[in-house]
């Protein structure tokens, strides 16, 4: 919900195509072809990385404050692509190709590093190039990250991800960027951005403890208003009885006062869907199941996401 006088309160660009499943979501990369086989990780795997203490100490003291930025973004989103990393660290070049070639470098160098690896397929296909790279921290990478914040490393092995996995992750990786760079456009403040887990909330249900688990949330803040978003990205995958049913959860958190109690307001969950059938559909679902409840769901597709996040919520999006 939100602190405006309309919209959420009212009763309680493309540089290449789209991924599958979500083709009309705009984005600065090459999602244009699914992943359909499985394979190794390309180069070198996590497990070939087992660094001392020592020798990542070393690398830690090569690191710049943009290799770590890169780290880190990597970290929080799981999976990124290169020329997303580009749009979230590399934001003050000259020219897009001057941050894009400066984050090739930076890749390259936490790779020979043994900091992260790259999946062993590419998104959008060789002719991509390097911006088709699909990039994930290695355990060398944990640990040295943990370094400074003495948490335990985890200790994992990689597991080449599903393709509606990466997609899904992929996509809301996107929108978490393009969320930072609207925000920046338009002189907004983006005053929260919380990724998974961080952003899930604990909750108790018939003396059970359960979550609620959003794929993103964000607080915003524009001249005299102050908005609070739990986003779901919708990739066409599950028929809409799916939705609705997780949308029963939002309402029941909702029911609980736990986010009112925090925050005084009760954020508006927003379905972001890759074109209008699927708005329709979903929009005509949600309506249908919470009538005469409080409205805490839009549904939107890529292209709308600007004017929600400038203007709030309207008749056409909220259900």
């Amino acid at each position: 919900m939100t602190n405006r006088t309309t919209g959420h309160d009212k009763k309680a660009q493309a540089e290449t195509p789209g991924i599958p499943g979500f083709a009309r979501f705009p984005v600065c990369d090459s999602y244009c072809n699914p992943i359909t086989d499985t394979a190794p990780p390309g180069g070198a795997t996590p497990e070939q990385h087992r660094l001392s203490r020592r020798r990542l100490l070393e690398a830690d003291q090569h690191l710049s404050g943009r290799d770590r930025e890169a780290l880190l973004a990597i970290q929080r989103h799981r999976y990124l692509m290169t020329g997303q990393v580009r749009r979230l660290v590399f934001t003050d070049a000259a020219t897009p190709s001057a941050a894009l070639r400066a984050a090739s470098r930076c890749l390259k160098k936490l790779k020979e590093l043994g900091l992260i690896c790259t999946m062993s397929r590419r998104i959008g296909g060789v002719r991509a190039g390097s911006a088709s790279l699909v990039w994930y921290l290695s355990h060398a990478g944990e640990r040295l990250l943990r370094l400074h914040d003495h948490k335990p490393a985890p200790v994992k092995r990689f597991f080449e991800p599903s393709p509606y996995f990466l997609a899904h992750t992929l996509a809301v990786a996107e929108l978490s960027i393009q969320l930072a760079e609207l925000c920046r456009k338009e002189g907004i403040t983006l005053a929260a951005l919380q990724t998974e887990p961080e952003c899930w909330r604990s909750y108790s249900e018939h003396g059970a403890h359960v979550s609620l688990k959003p794929d993103l949330y964000a607080a915003t803040v524009s001249g005299e208003y102050e908005d609070r978003w739990f986003f779901e990205v919708d990739l066409d995958t599950e028929s809409p009885a799916k939705v609705v049913e997780k949308c029963q959860r939002y309402h029941r958190y909702y029911r609980s006062g736990l986010e009112q109690k925090e925050s005084g307001v009760f954020p508006l969950t927003v379905w972001v869907v890759p074109d209008e059938a699927r708005k329709t559909r979903l929009t005509a679902a949600i309506r249908t199941a919470f009538d005469k409840q409080p409205r805490l769901f839009a549904v939107i597709t890529g292209e709308e996401l600007e004017h929600l996040i400038r203007y709030g919520g309207d008749e056409r999006t909220l259900c």
